[in-house]
């Protein structure tokens, strides 16, 4: 074996021992990297950056508003936050990962979420507005649920037996829906709440578990 053979395969022997310890490295550091917020992260943006002083709600995708269509830009994931400041509701968008600022939005519903909430409670759903600053101590299943797609809302129409299910989605005046789902030890307790026509509209189903 000539000294240039023997080399070459020295080299070839290295990169193929080397090759899983680099990869290794480079997914340690786009983990570490990691451009995405949490919502934790999120929760904290609206408290510290906006002056949120209690949350009374997280999620996504947001409430259609005039500002969404103009702002949003293409973004991996936004967060919706729904709090309360100086005794008045505040709508915050706060993107992930943060390419663009968060923003304070408009509420496109003529009733606020706290009027939305006392609507489900009428019903019996015995909702509590309460989210910590630790997001995932609580089940996320917990949380009222703001439907915008238009295929799962006309689902949802027929699930809830609406008048004229299949007009339903054309008469909300904003489209979007909110539900949210209790459960005890006998029965499944499914709510929803939307707006038509500029008044509350709510409704109910139970089933057995």
């Amino acid at each position: 074996m000539n000294v240039s053979s023997y080399r070459q395969k020295r080299k070839l022997i290295a990169t193929i021992l080397l090759a899983p310890i680099l990869f290794l490295i480079v997914c340690l550091m786009l983990v570490a990297c990691d451009p995405d917020i949490k919502y934790d992260d999120a929760i904290s943006i609206a408290k510290k950056k906006f002056g949120v002083e209690k949350l009374l709600w997280i999620g996504s995708p947001a409430v259609p508003s005039k500002e969404m269509p103009q702002k949003i830009g293409a973004w991996h994931y936004y967060y919706y936050v729904i709090g309360e400041k100086d005794g008045k509701e505040i709508y915050i968008v706060i993107p992930s990962p943060q390419t663009e600022e968060a923003f304070v939005t408009t509420w496109s519903l003529d009733y606020t979420f706290k009027q939305i909430v006392e609507e489900f409670n009428k019903l019996g759903a015995g909702y509590v507005i309460d989210v910590p600053d630790d997001y995932y101590s609580k089940g996320h299943d917990s949380y009222i649920d703001i439907v915008v797609n238009e295929n799962y809302i006309n689902r949802l129409a027929e699930f809830y037996e609406v008048d004229e299910p299949e007009t339903f989605y054309e008469r909300l005046d904003v489209k979007a829906v909110f539900g949210y789902r209790r459960v005890d030890d006998e029965y499944i307790h499914d709510y929803m709440v939307a707006q038509i026509d500029g008044k509350l509209v709510s409704y109910e189903q139970t089933q057995p578990k």
